[in-house]
């Protein structure tokens, strides 16, 4: 076979497929493509949702409060009474009903304490202006109860503020109130 034989002829046409180089038509370049848009989608939608539903800050002395977080707490546990303390919360406590709520306090002897006041509070994370508090009675010696009414369902930082003897002890606890 000669040399002549495989070249085509001077005048003749030469077909060059030209979809060959055209990326566009590679389902690899496309499923690239597509996963980069997607990427960037999702980015955009977050951010859209974030900056739509931002609740902002609760506190206006966030700054404040949490520059000396480790020292407080530090000197609170070194100053602190050696109190064993308990909140009993049903868990199956639903928004817009009336709940029990039961806090037990005893000292590191097991007697139990008797103080002046004790406080339950009821914060939303995300709605500062649902926030509540209610006293709690004395059911018998070191037990304490109150009848609360969550407004909303979802996540709730609770507190038990106890004063005694001019300080104030605290216990906290994170509840899920059930929807109605």
């Amino acid at each position: 076979m000669s040399t002549a034989a495989a070249r085509p002829e001077a005048g003749a046409d030469v077909a060059v497929p030209s979809d060959r180089n055209n990326a566009w038509k590679s389902p690899w370049v496309r499923a690239w493509v597509g996963l980069i848009g997607v990427v960037l989608a999702v980015n955009v939608t977050m951010v859209v949702l974030a900056i739509a539903t931002n609740p902002g800050l609760i506190r206006d002395d966030y700054y404040e409060r949490g520059r000396d977080v480790e020292r407080t707490i530090v000197t609170r546990l070194a100053e602190g009474p050696q109190w064993t303390m308990s909140i009993d919360l049903p868990a199956d406590t639903r928004a817009e009903e009336t709940t029990k709520v039961r806090f037990a306090v005893v000292d590191k002897a097991g007697q139990p304490v008797q103080p002046e006041r004790v406080t339950y509070y009821a914060y939303r994370p995300s709605d500062a202006t649902r926030d509540f508090s209610v006293a709690m009675s004395q059911e018998a010696p070191g037990i304490y109860e109150a009848e609360v009414r969550f407004p909303l369902g979802g996540i709730w930082d609770t507190l038990v503020s106890i004063e005694h003897a001019g300080k104030e002890h605290s216990l906290g606890q994170r509840v899920s109130v059930l929807l109605p």
